[in-house]
């Protein structure tokens, strides 16, 4: 049995939360996959589960609790139905739910969409539960109301007698109190109300009308009584799973709870489950279903060798052609189109992988006590390298899969207590625009992907973020060189190449080889190290065509000019951003950095060179809108600059293209340009 898993956040909407015992707005677990089964493991501690990290340590050591049990349960039946090519839920028929509503909601429009209950959240706070229920009856709902047991049995009396008017439209009252049975009988005859009990795991006794059941946690009870189904608030796989017994139970069932994902911000998986009114909707495909999303995933081996089944990791919402190309066991690929736009896929082993993620754990001085919150994609290299690291180290990771705000990032940093993360320079340049604080948890705050401006990074500094500033490759499975975390308010020492690598530029300015230990050798800098990708694949005449990454003697050769001054590495700019104006290289990444120094802001431009038939190729440069009238910085350009260097076009765009990191995609730009008499 080979097991691998993904960890993933659900970020919940609004600001109610989703369980009165937790004040948590992301809910973090970890799917599973067992051979070709998916199950889902997201604990509850505020309800008696062990915690996060250690079901992980459990599932990892062979121990196991009830989660894990169901999890492995559910990977089991979805992996055989996989296996026959059939889906779990094509000949099943789901029960309606009711709508599960944890804070203010727009009853009406419930009743609208078809609902016939709503289950409301309930707090200490009874008297606002019972305002709630009267909305919710005026609009022909039937009532459900979850305590969690958060009351005690003179309050449930106060709330019951509170509501009394309201008992004919009461399905039931969720553990009111902490069970016991001779309360729990007490308080149904006190109040005529009925009881519900939840998380009975095999308990039988008395007081209760109705059994909750969630297969997240528990095997189907042999009760008499009747039986509402739910999900475990938990991510879809795990939502599927909970449709699909309900679907199989034979015993007396009730209106199910079975559409929780109405609660979290919507993300891909979210998307195929129902949208609106009580029916339950499967998201198509084999066994659970999400097959394309699933395989998309970055999947960590538990024990982190021998289990990587050679997979592309890509943007679902962008995919490659073909699917991809087809890897050996033991690979994973990470798409990448780089400026050219032309699709390509770089490919690692687990020994390329795991080699990187120890270097930047020991350069970083990464602990088991360190916690890192990944806000870049699992399938780009540096998202799927903080799971590893953090695997490698013992350390826990929180996630932050909603679309990128500024504000909930650094909300997330304090809540979780992070102390190691990773952004791109736009994402930055978002934090330092909303002036927004950093928290003193946070130790580490590494930023590559891309040039990163001196001016942000001293405002990050000042706001006390402590950016780390690095560069690094797909091809490098990460960071190559990275800043020395140094005192906030200092900006320290330059990038220095981590020791695992070995670097080296070639053709510097001096017109030969500059090597590592020469003092300011600026040329295309050259790799070699045991974290270098051990080939890639270009979509190339309508096929994957593979080709090698280093040459005989191990070298990789980057399309990035830098200089190199004995290990500290400074970025200079892509080869590929190099053009010949009137007989003259140009600089397009200096010529940005010129026209910054001229008045216009960071990130919201770009300069590309088109074809000029008289200079050879033209400079254009592309604003976006919301930076107005650029004219007066370009009048300083200009007049600073070579004839060679002018701007000859200046075209302005709502927004440039780019990737999910932000990048600028050049290929899709030069697309967009409107012709020009050629220059």
């Amino acid at each position: 049995m080979e097991i691998a898993y993904h960890r993933f956040g659900l970020k919940l909407r609004g600001p109610a939360g989703g369980n009165v015992r937790s004040g948590r707005r992301v809910l973090e677990g970890f799917l599973i996959r067992v051979d070709d089964g998916y199950g889902c493991v997201q604990p509850w501690p505020e309800l008696g589960d062990g915690s996060l990290e250690e079901q992980w340590q459990l599932l990892r050591s062979g121990g196991r609790t009830p989660l894990l049990e169901r999890a492995l349960a559910c990977a089991a039946a979805d992996g055989a139905a996989r296996r026959a090519g059939r889906s779990l839920l094509g000949n099943v028929k789901v029960p309606d739910s009711h709508a599960t509503v944890s804070g203010e909601a727009d009853f009406a429009l419930l009743a609208a969409e078809g609902f016939k209950a709503v289950k409301l959240k309930g707090g200490q706070d009874w008297r606002v539960v019972v305002e709630r229920m009267r909305l919710a009856a005026e609009a022909g709902l039937r009532l459900r109301v979850d305590f969690n047991g958060v009351l005690t049995p003179e309050l449930f009396l106060e709330f019951g007698r509170a509501a009394a008017d309201l008992i004919a439209r009461v399905d039931f009252i969720e553990d009111p109190v902490p069970y016991d049975e001779l309360v729990w009988q007490g308080l149904q005859a006190a109040s005529g109300l009925p009881l519900a009990l939840d998380r009975a795991l095999g308990r039988v006794g008395a007081g209760f009308d109705v059994r909750v059941w969630k297969p997240a946690v528990e095997t189907q009870p042999l009760l008499l009584e009747p039986v509402v189904v739910t999900s475990y608030m938990d991510h879809p796989v795990g939502q599927v799973f909970a449709a699909w017994e309900s679907a199989c139970f034979q015993g007396r069932q009730e209106l199910a709870g079975l559409l929780t994902h109405r609660l979290f911000e919507p993300d891909a998986f979210t998307e195929r489950l129902a949208a609106s009114g009580p029916q339950w909707i499967s998201p198509g495909g084999s066994g659970l279903g999400f097959d394309d999303l699933l395989s998309a995933l970055p999947w960590i081996p538990l024990s982190h060798r021998g289990s990587l089944a050679g997979r592309v990791l890509q943007n679902p919402r962008d995919p490659l052609p073909d699917g991809g190309p087809v890897l050996e066991v033991g690979q994973v690929g990470f798409a990448t189109s780089g400026s050219t736009g032309m699709p390509s896929v770089v490919v690692h082993t687990e020994e390329t992988l795991e080699a990187s993620a120890r270097a930047v754990n020991r350069w970083l001085e990464v602990r088991a006590e360190d916690v890192w919150l990944r806000a870049l994609p699992e399938f780009h290299v540096g998202g799927y390298q903080i799971g590893l690291r953090a695997a490698l180290a013992g350390s826990r990771v929180a996630v932050d899969d909603a679309k990128w705000d500024a504000g909930g990032f650094a909300g997330i940093c304090a809540r979780e207590a992070v102390s190691l993360t990773s952004l791109v320079p736009a994402q930055l340049v978002d934090l330092v625009r909303q002036r927004l604080q950093a928290p003193v948890c946070l130790r580490a705050l590494v930023v590559g992907g891309g040039a990163l401006d001196e001016g942000f990074r001293r405002d990050a500094l000042d706001l006390g973020w402590p950016v780390l500033p690095s560069y690094g490759a797909s091809e490098a499975g990460s960071q190559v060189a990275t800043a020395r975390p140094v005192k906030l308010g200092s900006l320290g020492a330059g990038m220095i190449v981590l020791p695992e690598w070995e670097a080296r530029v070639s053709g510097g300015g001096n017109g030969g080889d500059g090597w590592p230990g020469d003092p300011g050798k600026a040329g295309v800098l050259e790799l070699r190290g045991a974290a270098l990708a051990v080939g890639c694949f270009i979509w190339q005449d309508g096929a994957w065509t593979r080709r090698k990454l280093a040459d005989a003697q191990g070298w990789w050769r980057s399309s990035d000019r830098v200089f190199l001054n004995g290990r500290e590495l400074e970025f200079e700019g892509r080869v590929d951003r190099v053009v010949k104006v009137l007989g003259e290289l140009v600089n397009l990444e200096a010529v940005g950095r010129a026209l910054e120094a001229a008045g216009l802001l960071h990130g919201g431009f770009t300069v590309i060179a088109l074809p000029g038939e008289r200079r050879g190729s033209e400079l254009v440069l592309v604003v976006e809108t919301r930076l107005g009238d650029v004219g007066h910085a370009v009048q300083v350009y200009q007049e600073a600059s070579a004839p060679f260097a002018m701007i000859m076009r200046v075209v302005q765009l709502a927004e440039l293209p780019r990737t999910p990191l932000g990048k600028i995609r050049y290929a899709a730009l030069a697309a967009l340009i409107p012709p020009g008499v050629p220059g």
